[in-house]
């Protein structure tokens, strides 16, 4: 997996998890009233005694699991996981022993299937829904075995018994299918808002993240990076002088020499109008040097505008700082170091 698609990931998950748990969230609160019912209900008709413990179970664990969540023992996604599991692995099949695959237990699976393709995402949803799968056969097939011998309609339960089996097959395969294109659309669309339409850098939105994913490296596997603050010298007076347009070419130019020298796990953001911030890991002293260097010739040598087109620097690594908005201040303040002692060379 290439950086850009491990910053996408994790836009994804910090921006769709409210989202994600909130139907979770509705999911439990659903599940606590209806097994709350399926109790009442059990007990009126008593159906089987075993039944009525799997109903009151759900509503307990529910309860345990919510409190585990509210004393930070587990995150909502993990409580919501857990009580799904006893649902689909106690709940169902004992609730499908004593109706059958005729019953309504049949019918609450699929409404469990539809759940757990919906609410989780990633090797959660996977691993859940492969193992609800291969329960649901086993129990199709049980039903099979025990109730055909036995039946007043044969044809009408093996329509019944296949319909169901088509069911779940179809329900699976569509929605898979269609958060598969989803994703895969979410990720077209977020790559291309990522990026300035002018430089083709990633935007300032975009940092955040790009922040979040450099300090867990650092954090985790003490991998030190650096950031570069590139300034265009005399911008401004090139689009007085010049106009936008000419601007925007420069712009267009000096971010190319940026992006065509940067590494695979680099990353270059458009920092503000002239400004490009480069983040690059496992990175020295020497090879930035190397590679500002690298820049500034192709630069000079790229722009046939009849100006003279040039940069100014300042860098900083995350073992001099704290965190990173001090790596930022500091290279930040060691490029308007550079744009100083440019000014009073010239003066």
């Amino acid at each position: 997996m290439d950086s850009e698609q491990i910053l996408i990931n994790m836009y994804k998950q910090k921006h769709y998890n409210a989202t994600q748990h909130t139907m979770q969230k509705i999911i439990m609160m659903v599940s606590i009233l209806a097994c709350s019912i399926g109790v009442a209900v059990m007990i009126i008709y008593y159906i089987g005694l075993l039944v009525i413990y799997a109903f009151a179970g759900a509503v307990v664990c529910a309860v345990v699991v919510l409190l585990l969540f509210r004393l930070k023992v587990v995150s909502f996604n993990i409580a919501t996981y857990l009580f799904m599991l006893y649902i689909c692995f106690i709940l169902i099949p004992i609730f499908w022993y004593f109706t059958g695959v005729s019953g309504s237990a049949s019918y609450v699976s699929l409404i469990i299937l539809v759940t757990v393709l919906s609410v989780f995402s990633g090797k959660m949803q996977k691993r859940l829904w492969l193992a609800y799968l291969v329960l649901l056969f086993v129990l199709t097939s049980y039903s099979a075995v025990r109730e055909i011998p036995i039946a007043t309609n044969v044809p009408q339960l093996v329509y019944v018994i296949a319909a169901y089996t088509v069911a779940v097959i179809l329900i699976s395969y569509y929605l898979l299918l269609k958060n598969k294109k989803i994703d895969e659309l979410n990720d077209e669309f977020l790559r291309s808002s990522f990026k300035d339409d002018l430089t083709k850098a990633y935007n300032r939105k975009l940092l955040d993240i790009i922040m979040q994913y450099e300090e867990s490296l650092y954090k985790q596997e003490k991998s030190d990076y650096i950031l570069i603050m590139f300034d265009i010298d005399k911008f401004k007076q090139m689009n007085d002088d010049h106009g936008h347009v000419f601007g925007d070419i420069i712009l267009r130019n000096v971010a190319l020499c940026i992006n065509d020298r940067v590494r695979s796990s680099d990353f270059v953001v458009r920092y503000g109008g002239d400004e490009f911030l480069v983040v690059q890991t496992n990175a020295t002293e020497k090879s930035i040097q190397f590679f500002i260097d690298r820049i500034e010739e192709a630069i000079d040598s790229s722009c046939d505008l009849g100006v003279e087109v040039s940069v100014s620097y300042g860098f900083a690594a995350r073992s001099e700082c704290e965190n990173f908005e001090e790596v930022l201040i500091l290279a930040d303040q060691r490029l308007y170091e550079k744009k100083e002692a440019l000014a009073k060379k010239e003066i």
